[in-house]
């Protein structure tokens, strides 16, 4: 039976849900290209300067932008997977909204384990090399 209602709402919750989709795409996005520029721009520092005592070491920056990346990278993942799920359920004539707490905490959580790790490896290179960086 048609509900003229209950069709406008699933319009609205797959309105939300192509917005939700183009977010996570952006956030992807962005944590990727961060990851590259983190890369390059130490590169070109480490190219320009290469005399210059460097807080952040090549191992520590490259596997900081490669972390940003492979985050991005799993973000966007998710997004392929958990997109198609969203616009089936509304698709069913039974549709209950679900929250995506389990999706949004995995990500929250891979950010901040991300950051803390990327935040203690810094804290750690600077502590071992000094804050000795001299632009003459």
């Amino acid at each position: 039976m048609y509900n003229a209602t209950n069709e406008l709402a699933k319009e609205r919750n797959r309105a939300a849900a192509e917005r939700t989709l183009t977010a996570w795409i952006q956030s992807g996005l962005t944590l990727i290209g961060f990851g590259v520029a983190f890369d390059q721009i130490f590169g070109a520092v480490r190219r320009t300067l290469p005399t210059l005592d460097s807080s952040l070491n090549r191992d520590v920056t490259t596997a900081i932008g490669l972390g940003a990346i492979a985050l991005g990278l799993a973000l966007l993942a998710l997004t392929v997977i958990e997109y198609p799920i969203k616009l089936r359920a509304i698709e069913q004539g039974n549709y209950l909204t679900q929250p995506l707490y389990p999706s949004i905490a995995l990500i929250t959580t891979a950010v901040l384990l991300f950051g803390c790790i990327a935040l203690i490896a810094v804290l750690l290179n600077i502590s071992t090399s000094g804050l000795s960086i001299g632009f003459g």
